[in-house]
């Protein structure tokens, strides 16, 4: 999504952004026409395959997490989404209605449930997603109704607010909503931002993602190449796919076709919420560095630390110093059932000991050295 906005109403109100109070929920509903969602078609989608989300529910759903989806407004009526929902506030007054389709499909990234017809399931299905109404289109947000959803998510006890909108321009009132965050120890996860890849002019960076606090998203495609839409200028701090995402549709059914940073950042959400379920008692500061450190991938120009692991973020030791990125291109995961590395370690470690005992009974003896295999993580090879 794309933000306006007045320079000198933003200046204005500027300092008084975190006092100001919670807008009421507008009263009649917005009456717009979405065209119908597609029925069901093939199996699981590639970027739900490609990060083994179901691997990562065996240890946690993100049950007990509010994730905000700050955005055009969430339609709970999506058969995934029902029973979802922890909320919805309208700060547009133009009614709850998603007329953008756009909130829904982050709103299903992030905590779709599974249903018998569904081709895929969020990444945490056990949150709750409260639906913050900012834009009520695809085209002309505020800046400041940005910072007014980012405030009303706080105060609504949101662990996770995901922004998927973005402004060219550093807006005081934006940036002291994020702070507001930051200081009440919730999770902004941003969109890095969408530039035309035809523009030959200067890349700018994209807020709110450009923040310093905020975990901000790129966008990469199937094959884990940085994508040309997905803005380089901006400070990235992992990757998530965003050409071709599956998601949830206004009504009902999905769309196939979802594309952009906007859909790269829930599934950083989701991840988020999976960890905050798992390590109720961790910071803010804790969650995002556990996310960066456990991404996989190596980092090449707007990559930031790789493409996020739902598995290793609720699974891994992470060390206490600060991760260090490389240079490298990004590789993604290729698909996994079941992650045999444990098993692996277990392994190794008993052929350890046998061969200890052996070289104890055959001392004298020639003993041919084996060739050992050098574990390393699973899924690094490109897809």
């Amino acid at each position: 999504m794309r933000s306006t906005g007045s320079r000198a109403a933003t200046a204005a109100l500027a300092v008084l952004v975190p006092l100001l109070p919670v807008p009421a929920h507008a009263a009649a509903p917005e009456r717009c026409t979405v065209p119908p969602g597609q029925p069901q078609m093939g199996g699981e989608p590639w970027a739900q395959q490609v990060l083994n989300v179901k691997a990562a529910h065996r240890l946690t759903t993100g049950r007990g997490v509010v994730v905000a989806v700050v955005d055009s407004g969430v339609d709970f009526g999506n058969p995934q989404l029902k029973g979802q929902g922890a909320g919805a506030f309208d700060l547009t007054r133009t009614g709850p209605a998603d007329c953008a389709a756009h909130g829904t499909g982050v709103a299903g990234i992030i905590a779709a449930r599974q249903t018998t017809r569904a081709p895929f399931v969020g990444v945490a299905p056990g949150a709750r997603i409260l639906s913050v109404k900012v834009a009520a289109d695809a085209q002309d947000n505020s800046d400041l109704l940005m910072a007014k959803g980012i405030i009303t998510a706080v105060r609504k006890k949101a662990r996770v607010i995901n922004v998927s909108a973005q402004t060219g321009q550093d807006s005081k009132p934006l940036r002291q909503a994020v702070a507001y965050a930051v200081k009440h120890d919730v999770v902004v996860v941003a969109a890095a931002g969408n530039v035309d890849p035809e523009d030959t002019g200067t890349a700018r960076p994209a807020y709110p993602a450009q923040y310093e606090g905020v975990l901000s998203v790129g966008a990469v495609d199937s094959t884990g190449k940085v994508t040309a839409f997905s803005d380089v200028a901006t400070r990235v701090s992992v990757v998530a796919p965003g050409v071709g995402v599956t998601s949830t549709w206004p009504g009902s059914g999905w769309s196939f076709e979802y594309e952009g940073t906007s859909f790269a950042a829930p599934f950083v959400s989701g991840v988020v919420a999976l960890v905050r379920s798992a390590y109720p008692k961790m910071t803010a500061a804790q969650v995002i560095r556990r996310v960066e450190a456990t991404a996989d991938g190596s980092k090449g120009i707007g990559s930031g630390y790789g493409l996020v692991n739902p598995l290793q973020a609720v699974s891994a030791q992470v060390p206490a110093e600060p991760v260090t990125a490389d240079a490298r291109a990004v590789s993604m995961p290729v698909p996994v059932k079941e992650d045999g590395r444990p098993r692996n370690i277990a392994l190794g470690v008993m052929g350890a000991a046998l061969a200890a005992a052996a070289v104890a009974l055959a001392v004298g003896m020639t003993v041919p050295h084996g060739r050992r295999r050098r574990w390393a993580p699973g899924g690094h090879s490109p897809r």
